[in-house]
């Protein structure tokens, strides 16, 4: 069994007059002696991507697989190739910094190239540990440090290579790496992990912004590619192990996956071999469901459109259910945004439907416009425990449709059910990322199914 050579996820690229990809994959051939995988490629010819000036077209990237499959080999070609040829192109010297959540393994990539960079190109080498860098004759320059919160302070990139973010916090990266890219025309950051955990914030966010822009169908600055296997699949089946090991047939052999999955750390496994974000209780849902209930046609106008705000207020979701004729419920997702005020225009644009009714969490309910109090209920975790078995029966029994949301079908497939007060209720903190959309679509659901569609008013009247 082979490894695929594209992604699982992918963000959409925008229009390009070209990529560097292929500079860099002729660049590792001519000086590192390898040839880079598809996969390698793949990823690095989206984040690679210029236009007619030859500007990059994405400032963030991220790429993810599981472990041992080649993003050193990847991260070494494209730091290498900057320092050389593209700081040839673009005519004056670059500044690189590569990181990582762990510094001894942010000096193995220093270990790796530094010496073909000293031999090769005459660079002048600097190794007292945690003070490592490289200086090329031309006067760009490539430090290495550890992912500290001040990691990026004092400088000024062109270039950060990031490795092991899913360890990284999200005041080193929004605080420390991406501010010191600010004064450089075409930086790239570029992002490169395994699956985390759910203490991995800042991954979660980068990657809940991916999966955004797959789901709007709308290019941005920021690139995205996830080898991973799909949540519906059995990760314990040999099957399944293909999609999060791209470099499985080249590097990697299924003996090894095999005995890995041996491994009675069953967590571990899946994460670092599978490439897949993991907690240790069952999700709410058997895998494959989900998936099977993709609606093609038109989900009608109305129905109730629940809201809820991340666990730390920075991003706002709406989700609309809305009965169907036949008695089932057709699930969307209306809008993800990252500010009160864009939440506030969403609902005003929606309430310009009057059949159109509100559930909101305590925290929304504070702030909803005076005029909709009759059109909108406020909901909490006693309304989850009190829904989420009934709306699972629905999903189960086929009673809920949905319109293929990639990011929508994430935090479904990901939420973990929990047991209180002789039910269950989705839990934010068991769930390995966010699931503020499945908690939004339980609401949403029940209350719809509540509320079907009538038809004529009909008139009766009675004799004394």
């Amino acid at each position: 069994m082979l490894g695929s050579d594209q992604p699982r996820l992918k963000t959409i690229a925008p229009d390009a007059a070209g990529t560097y990809a292929t500079a860099v994959r002729d660049w590792a051939k001519a000086h590192l002696d390898v040839d880079l995988m598809g996969w390698q490629y793949t990823a690095l010819e989206l984040q690679l991507l210029h236009d007619d000036n030859g500007d990059l077209l994405h400032r963030v990237s991220l790429v993810s697989t599981a472990r041992q499959n080649g993003k050193t080999i990847a991260l070494t070609s494209l730091v290498g190739w900057w320092l050389t040829e593209f700081a040839i192109l673009r005519g004056k010297k670059q500044n690189v910094l590569s990181t990582a959540n762990r510094l001894d393994l942010a000096v193995n990539l220093f270990d790796e190239l530094a010496p073909i960079l000293e031999v090769k190109f005459g660079a002048e080498i600097v190794r007292s540990y945690g003070r490592n860098s490289v200086t090329m004759p031309d006067g760009s320059k490539w430090v290495i440090r550890a992912a500290k919160p001040s990691v990026g302070h004092g400088g000024s990139f062109d270039l950060i290579c990031a490795d092991e973010i899913w360890d990284i916090s999200p005041i080193a990266i929004d605080g420390g790496l991406i501010p010191s890219q600010r004064a450089r025309k075409s930086p790239l950051l570029s992002m490169w992990s395994t699956a985390g955990t759910e203490a991995s914030q800042a991954m979660l966010r980068w990657r809940e912004q991916g999966l955004r822009s797959i789901d709007q169908g709308i290019p941005t600055s920021f690139a995205m590619c996830e080898w991973s296997p799909p949540p519906d699949v059995d990760p314990m089946d040999p099957s399944s192990w293909h999609w999060g090991n791209p470099a499985l047939g080249h590097t990697l052999s299924m003996e090894t996956i095999k005995a890995e999955s041996e491994n009675p750390d069953r967590a571990q496994f899946l994460r670092a071999s599978c490439n897949l974000w993991v907690a240790s209780d069952r999700g709410w849902l058997a895998p494959g469901i989900w998936p099977a209930l993709q609606h093609d046609g038109e989900i009608p106008a109305g129905g109730i459109v629940a809201i809820e705000t991340s666990m730390d207020d920075s991003r706002y979701f709406g989700v609309r259910a809305v009965p169907l004729p036949d008695r089932k419920v057709a699930v969307t997702v209306e809008f993800v945004v990252e500010s009160f005020a864009q939440c506030l225009m969403e609902i005003e644009r929606l309430a310009s439907n009057p059949a159109i009714k509100f559930a909101v969490s305590p925290s929304i309910d504070i702030h909803m416009p005076v005029k909709l109090a009759s059109r909108k209920v406020v909901v909490g975790y006693g309304e989850l425990l009190k829904f989420t078995p009934s709306v699972r029966s629905m999903i189960h029994e086929k009673m809920v449709l949905h319109d293929g949301s990639t990011q929508l079908a994430e935090h479904i497939q990901r939420a973990v059910a929990v047991r209180s007060e002789s039910s269950i209720a989705l839990s934010s903190q068991r769930s390995p990322g966010p699931i503020e959309l499945a908690r939004c679509a339980v609401w949403a659901i029940a209350l719809a199914s509540r509320a079907q569609p009538s038809g004529k008013p009909q008139v009766f009247v009675t004799g004394r």
